[in-house]
């Protein structure tokens, strides 16, 4: 076998994988492209003769213990033998410049395949040491072994065992900037040139100008493509080349996913991008509208610091906000099936009954890595998927897909069906029942989503008396997806049809996965303040705290020296930090980050625009909810409630006549659940919660995405 060959034109292009095999390209139509060696997919096959077999899916609990037994095999299956040396042999000649640095980039046979793009679902390493290219080869093997490769393999019908597996190497690319460019000939206007590191007047002039005419000359030869490019002073050079599809092709989340896959395409283009500019960085307020607590900042910094999930987190100013992450080595595409397993993995984990605070804290991010790098991914790049199929095929995917992914079983709706029999229980014992039944499940969800919140089960009687006579709404229709869905096949041709039916299950399986994973979350977050509470009790027996649940607004990393004996709070120094976190809240409640452009609305305004979550209009006085306090008030059916943002835990527990929320799109969260519930919403309704004042009597039209204050 050959485990080393120089990339040229006499390199076996079956051996190669699809980035070398683009490199070539890229030199055939007289671009500079850096010289390169491949490591063969032979040698995979070497390491991997023998080994545990990979799962053909992620369906069963077993996957990913199975998964993980290959990926361990691999990290210490021996290498052939000769193969390190002649591995440094090529390496020293290709660049023999003293202190050269690296790339050293997955290959896969299916990477920039037409059909299975694969895009950032292997790992590259960039900017590699001599001493560290030999272990980065084996890292970038490893990275075929992950519960992502199986699952998306799976998916698109390909053997998860039989995967041919090269690694391109080639010195790094050094330069002023960095990024992609794309063209389609079908639209002559849609050059794409975008700077993903560095300065984007460093491409001013001739470089630019090389760059979009390589694209259009590539274009004319090969149909739509991307390209990722490098200029240091002037000087461009290219490193690879994949099929592309326009953002405004993809339909609902179609932008999302090709932003995606230009961040994939920066984790390995030869470069390190700098952090992300201020300007690139997003209030999370759809999901955390309110400062956090000092707690759930230093769970925020912890992840950030050891989960890559293709996402910056950051708290500033109290607020969490996040960026994309240029630099991460995690897979942007997941798999549906993996949060089966995970659950399985979760349960074990969970199970422990009195953990430790280090060990919570390790239970949450071995989930929260796959969870958020993994499983969340994949939920939006399947309806990306779907969106991209209907376009094609003429339809419209903005109206159609809230309606193709309705009526979904999930989290979601048994959590709205655990509610509706909690709302109509009569007797004691009948209520009782439904409580516990709601508990068993749902209990560890909270208002909000910060450690310091108290959970329902610790607030049981809270919940009782908020759902009690309340109306939760009628139980999912299921007949209108269906209906739709009849719709699309009918105008398709019969040989579409197998395909049609494939994507809109994996779409509805997905859909499912959005409203499942926040349910395992909760767990995840429960089960660390469980193990914070301990802490508090243990400080309030020492006379530390005046109450347990003051550990929260002391900082996380405080918390875990004290635990493992290597710092002793004292009475003094945490009545400091409590007074000064105290304070600090308050402030930053009062001064949220701003939404947008619309939060400078005038406050004489009479009309807030949106857009449509849930059609229906419906006339009431306004309720601002501030998330902040018990929802007892806020089950009052005939009024209108506007919020910056309304988590997927809360809504079942909620009935008013109509919803207004600043964030969220069309397939969040809220407007699914508001139309499973026939609920009229209009979500990203920036400056509402400004604007509008307790008591304003408003007009909300769901289906226009239009609030108008009547008085």
């Amino acid at each position: 076998m050959t485990f080393c060959v120089r990339l040229g034109p006499d390199a076996p292009p079956d051996r190669i994988g699809g980035k070398a095999r683009s490199l070539l390209r890229l030199a055939a139509a007289g671009l500079p492209v850096p010289p390169a060696i491949v490591v063969t997919t032979d040698l995979l096959a070497t390491l991997r003769a023998g080994g545990p077999p990979l799962p053909a899916s992620l369906a069963t609990p077993a996957a990913l213990a199975s998964v993980e037994s290959a990926a361990r095999a691999i990290a210490t299956a021996p290498w052939p033998a000769g193969f390190a040396a002649t591995l440094a042999r090529e390496i020293d000649t290709l660049v023999p410049e003293p202190g050269a640095r690296y790339a050293v980039r997955s290959s896969a046979t299916i990477e920039d395949d037409g059909n299975v793009l694969a895009a950032g679902l292997f790992l590259s390493r960039v900017n590699a040491a001599r001493v560290e290219v030999l272990e980065g080869v084996r890292a970038v093997l490893g990275s075929a072994f992950s519960p992502a490769v199986v699952a998306y393999l799976a998916q698109h019908g390909l053997d998860t065992d039989v995967l041919g597996f090269a690694v391109l190497i080639h010195g790094f690319v050094d330069g002023d900037a960095a990024g992609v460019a794309a063209y389609d000939p079908a639209t002559p206007d849609g050059l794409i040139v975008e700077v993903q590191s560095g300065s984007a007047s460093a491409i001013d002039g001739a470089a630019r100008t090389r760059i979009a005419q390589a694209a259009r000359d590539l274009a004319a030869h090969h149909g739509p493509v991307e390209i990722e490019w490098v200029s240091a002073a002037g000087q461009v050079t290219f490193l690879q080349m994949r099929p592309f599809q326009a953002p405004d092709a993809a339909g609902v989340g179609g932008a999302q996913r090709a932003a995606t896959t230009r961040q994939s395409a920066a984790n390995d283009a030869g470069e390190t991008a700098p952090p992300a500019a201020a300007d690139d960085w997003q209030w999370d307020a759809a999901h955390n509208p309110l400062p956090l607590s000092p707690a759930q900042a230093g769970l925020v910094a912890l992840v950030d610091e050891q989960c890559k999930i293709g996402l910056r987190q950051r708290v500033v100013g109290g607020y969490l906000f996040y960026a994309t992450d240029p630099t991460s080595e995690t897979t942007p595409i997941g798999a549906a099936d993996a949060l089966r397993g995970l659950w399985e993995v979760a349960r074990q984990r969970l199970a422990l009954p009195t953990p430790t605070l280090e060990q919570a804290l390790e239970t949450f991010v071995a989930i929260y890595q796959p969870l958020f790098g993994v499983v969340q991914p994949n939920a939006r790049a399947a309806r990306g998927v779907l969106a991209a199929f209907l376009r094609r095929s003429g339809f419209d995917p903005g109206p159609l897909l809230p309606k193709l992914l309705s009526g979904v079983p999930s989290a979601a709706t048994e959590r709205a069906r655990r509610a509706r029999e909690l709302a109509a229980a009569v007797d004691p014992q009948a209520r009782a029942r439904a409580l516990q039944s709601y508990l068993a499940d749902f209990g560890d969800e909270a208002p909000h989503w910060d450690v310091a919140a108290a959970t329902w089960r610790e607030r049981s009687s809270a919940l009782e008396r908020l759902l009690r006579g309340a109306n939760i709404g009628a139980p999912v229709d299921e007949q209108s997806w269906r209906e739709a869905a009849e719709a699309v096949r009918a105008r398709l041709p019969e040989d579409a049809h197998e395909q049609w039916e494939g994507k809109l299950s994996a779409a509805r399986r997905a859909a499912a996965v959005a409203e499942d994973d926040d349910a395992l979350y909760a767990r995840l977050q429960a089960h660390v303040r469980r193990a914070l509470l301990r802490e508090g009790e243990r400080l309030w027996k020492r006379g530390v705290l005046a109450d347990p649940n003051e550990v929260f607004w002391l900082p996380l990393d405080l918390v875990r020296k004290d635990a493992r004996g290597e710092v002793e709070i004292g009475y003094e120094q945490a009545a400091m930090l409590l007074t000064a976190a105290r304070g600090t809240d308050a402030e930053e409640r009062a001064n949220p980050p701003p939404l947008g452009a619309a939060d400078t609305l005038d406050l004489g305004t009479d009309v807030v625009r949106g857009r449509p979550g849930a059609s229906g209009a419906r006339i009431g006085p306004v309720r601002i909810y501030r998330g902040d306090r018990d929802h007892e008030h806020d089950h009052d059916s005939s009024h209108v409630l506007v919020a910056r943002t309304l988590l997927p835990t809360e809504l079942p527990l909620l009935s008013p006549a109509a919803i207004v929320v600043e964030t969220g799109g069309v397939l969040d969260h809220v407007a699914a659940q508001a139309r499973e519930r026939g609920i009229p919403t209009v979500v990203g309704a920036v400056g509402a919660c400004r604007v509008l004042r307790d008591g304003d009597q408003v007009l909300v039209d769901g289906g226009a995405g239009l609030v108008v204050r009547l008085s």
